[in-house]
């Protein structure tokens, strides 16, 4: 059972996946099927791509940092087949396959110590733990952000009030 420190990381990584208002998930869960795979004007990326891209770190950082260390960036599932990002639901049960094997790991760790333990990360070097849990947080919370704003222009929704 992880310790109290591990917990609270757990927490924020879950609300910056889904349990929160301006999570990934939320983010996602907003997008038309028509705005899946375009890119907005002036932009370089689909939310399609960028969710490809997130998937593939989920699944990179879980499997290098703590599970086999034996999983490339070309094959699946960091890389699925094109079915698994066809559409905004098939890429979302992507999204969750791969955040339930990074914290179900995470999950295992011994106690709070482990934070500090040093972890192969996919580009070969070796991190804290902390590093590898916060990073996964910050990235989710930065994508979600990322596909709000791409949703906002393709589908003229954005609904912000700015004062004039």
């Amino acid at each position: 059972m992880p310790g109290p420190k591990i917990d609270e990381l757990l927490l924020l990584m879950d609300r910056a996946f889904g349990e929160s208002e301006h999570s990934l998930m939320k983010n996602l869960a907003s997008v038309r099927d028509e705005s899946w795979a375009v890119v907005p004007e002036g932009g370089k990326r689909s939310i399609q791509n960028i969710v490809a891209h997130v998937g593939m770190f989920k699944f990179m950082y879980a499997n290098h940092g703590f599970d086999t260390g034996d999983l490339d960036y070309g094959e699946p599932p960091a890389t699925p087949a094109p079915e698994r990002l066809a559409s905004v639901e098939a890429a979302m049960d992507h999204l969750r396959e791969g955040h339930e094997y990074l914290t179900g790991l995470i999950r295992e760790l011994g106690d709070d110590s482990e934070l500090e333990a040093l972890r192969k990360a996919h580009w070969g070097g070796l991190v804290p733990t902390r590093h590898i849990i916060v990073t996964m947080i910050e990235h989710d919370v930065y994508h979600a952000g990322e596909v709000n704003r791409a949703r906002a222009l393709l589908q003229d929704d954005d609904g912000w009030f700015v004062p004039e």
